[in-house]
């Protein structure tokens, strides 16, 4: 039985939509999870319309989100993030599953993403959700290095 007080008092993670309101919060996550962060203004544009951003909240703080653009039917993860601090307690895994309700509750045919090649760990989470590899687009993204090769991974949704 675990015992340490600072554990005993947190509420569990919860997930709901985010709000344009929510952009610091996200960005503030999207500066330590990624080497190559978007700006802020970027994050900002992807609200309304075709996108559905889910927060991953922990009482009044934003540990994750996910945020998916979704067109006729066929959706692109375009940007995860759990904050690092919190790396390893399965937050990745409640955004994807998440998503991917809201997947079937909207009936999207199809979700594609983009991963860094060198991005295992996300690459084995996106499996386990019945993701595979469809494609690579070489030197994709920046990198340390310079440039490096992005995986195109798609899932067919149930319907």
């Amino acid at each position: 039985m675990n015992m340490d007080p600072t554990h005993a008092s947190q509420p569990p993670a919860a997930i709901s939509p985010l709000s344009i309101l929510d952009v610091s919060a996200m960005f503030r996550i999207e500066q330590l999870a990624h080497s190559h962060p978007w700006s802020q203004k970027l994050m900002a544009s992807n609200f309304g319309g075709l996108y559905r951003d889910l927060g991953l909240w922990q009482g009044d703080q934003l540990l994750g989100y996910v945020i998916v653009r979704v067109v006729a039917g066929e959706a692109e993860l375009i940007n995860i993030a759990v904050d690092p601090a919190h790396h390893g307690q399965g937050f990745g895994r409640q955004l994807m599953q998440a998503m991917m309700a809201l997947a079937q509750q909207e009936q999207w045919e199809q979700i594609l993403l983009e991963v860094r090649a060198s991005n295992a760990p996300a690459q084995h989470l996106y499996r386990t959700f019945g993701f595979d590899e469809i494609d690579r687009r070489k030197g994709y993204y920046p990198s340390a290095e310079g440039r490096e090769d992005a995986l195109i991974m798609r899932c067919f949704c149930p319907a």
